[in-house]
Formats: C-alpha cells, structure tokens, sequence
C-alpha cells in the first residue's frame, strides 16, 4: 500500500487518501481513532442517521496527509488487519474531508422493491467486490463520484482490486 500511496501522489499531487473502514469487522476501532483524533481526520458516516446509535457497526472515513505515507501508526494497523482480513477501502479523491463523506453519506440508504429503506453496504470490501458486477453505469458512476481510484485487498490474489470512475461516451469515443 505504501507503494501505491506513493505513485498516486507523484502521479497526482492533489489526490487525498482516504480509508473507509467497515466497522462492524472491528469492535476496538473505535478506540483506535479517538487515539488518532488530533492526528487524522475521521468520522463514523452512521453519525445522525436513524442509526446514530449504531453507528461504531458502520463506516467510518479516516483522512490521511502526505506525510502518513511515511511511518503513521493507524496507517499501518490498517494495512497489516486488512492484508490479514480485508476491511477496509483505500479511497483517492481531489475533495476535502466533508464533501468526500457527504457523499458516501448520500449512499448509505437504498430503496427495497417494496419501499423499505435498507443499509447498503458499500464500504465492506466483499459487498463492493460483488456490486461492481450488478451496478449499472451509471449507479458506478453515481457511486464512484468524485472518487478516483477505490481499492480493495484481495487476499487470494495478494493484490489490490481497483475500481475508477467508468468513463463517459464522449471520453471514450476521444
């Protein structure tokens, strides 16, 4: 991951890394950030939903700076837990903090056939894995927003699964 975090930031320096953590993997993640709080920037995306008080079984969003490619404690935890059990997404995106979850935020809910509203799981590695071959392109692209690149561990692979925007019928027809 180090690797990767590297060449995206050379690659485009205004790219910002972010994990997406699904917390219901990890019952000690929260104790984790609030130790990280003066350090990094996070949030549970469950906060003042109707699950407000479930929200530590949800996702949180954690923002990294450049210099956490270089030796941060929470950085590396998560790289060492999701190599040994996928948990996480590493997000890159040109949006701050709070647009980046407002977004994710906007998604947490989907409709049922029936009309109930149910959570949606995105931010759970196995569940993003399986919605790349039921979205549309267009909910891909809805998804995706202002997300460049959405990585997942694959641990049969031993590499990094990566999604990007798809790219429009004008950009593909250039």
């Amino acid at each position: 991951m180090y690797e990767a975090i590297q060449h995206y930031r050379f690659q485009n320096p205004q790219l910002r890394h972010f994990a997406l953590i699904d917390g219901a993997t990890y019952t000690t993640l929260g104790n984790r950030l609030a130790q990280a709080k003066d350090v990094h920037q996070w949030q549970w995306l469950l906060e003042g939903t109707e699950l407000d008080g479930l929200k530590q079984a949800g996702p949180a969003l954690v923002a990294f700076e450049d210099s956490d490619a270089q030796g941060s404690p929470l950085l590396e935890w998560l790289i060492q837990r999701d190599i040994a059990s996928p948990l996480l997404s590493w997000l890159w995106s040109m949006q701050p903090f709070e647009p980046l979850a407002e977004h994710l935020r906007k998604h947490l809910f989907t409709r049922l056939p029936d009309g109930r509203r149910a959570l949606l799981r995105y931010y759970d590695p196995k569940v993003r894995r399986a919605l790349d071959s039921v979205l549309s392109k267009d909910q891909h692209a809805e998804l995706m927003g202002p997300i460049a690149y959405w990585q997942i561990w694959q641990p049969l692979r031993n590499e990094y699964l990566t999604f990007v925007p798809p790219q429009t019928a004008e950009v593909a027809d250039a």
